[in-house]
């Protein structure tokens, strides 16, 4: 299984964070990060910038089984994930025959401001896509290069190309949402509304573990 971690060029340490956390229950992962700017200058990365985008991998991660030649298992996670578990967990749940894997949050009002004052918007599926558990040769017809460079974002983060009955519900124990949900027993942490990488998170929820990480590095 190779994992793609959602690279913003802004917060660098918020990615390396995310893989040493990944690399400490499971030292010898595969891991890329899913860099927009390498991969417009590849040709893979095809689409028109969208105003309002909240991070650089906003749409990256939907050319993960592209990228796998749609072959094999793939994990996608946004860069703001802190993992307290080895990642090859999550295979379990999804059989030869499933595509894929999410953790399906029940839709709820987002909070007016994320990430030091970028513009929250609350949507359908909100933070399906920050967790993804991709069967890549599924893929082929449903996320091939043309249909990721022109689909809205509405049609890619409310998963018009899959059936949702086709689409596995992972414990929210792997996508534990700080600041949502009760944090005893969660297997990855997600700052979503911002971690401590931004001034206004330095000691917030769940900080202290973040840091612990940081200061491995």
């Amino acid at each position: 299984m190779r994992i793609f971690i959602g690279h913003d060029s802004r917060f660098t340490d918020a990615t390396k964070v995310c893989e040493r956390s990944i690399k400490n229950y499971w030292p010898e992962a595969d891991i890329t990060w899913l860099n927009k700017s390498k991969l417009k200058e590849a040709g893979i990365y095809g689409r028109e910038d969208v105003p309002g985008e909240s991070t650089e991998f906003s749409f990256t991660r939907f050319y993960v089984p592209l990228l796998c030649n749609y072959e094999g298992m793939a994990l996608f996670c946004d860069n703001d994930f802190l993992w307290k578990c080895d990642p090859r967990q999550l295979r379990k749940y999804l059989n030869a025959d499933q595509p894929m894997a999410v953790v399906k949050h029940e839709d709820y009002e987002a909070e007016s401001n994320k990430m030091n004052g970028i513009e929250n918007k609350s949507y359908p599926k909100k933070n399906w896509s920050s967790l993804m558990l991709f069967r890549c040769k599924q893929f082929k017809n449903k996320l091939s290069k043309e249909y990721i460079d022109n689909a809205t974002p509405k049609q890619l983060h409310e998963f018009y190309f899959i059936n949702d009955n086709n689409i596995i519900d992972l414990p929210k124990e792997f996508n534990c949402l700080v600041g949502h949900y009760d944090l005893k027993g969660a297997k990855a942490l997600h700052y979503t509304n911002g971690g401590p990488w931004f001034d206004d998170y330095r000691d917030a929820q769940a900080s202290e573990e973040w840091w612990r990480v940081y200061n491995s590095l």
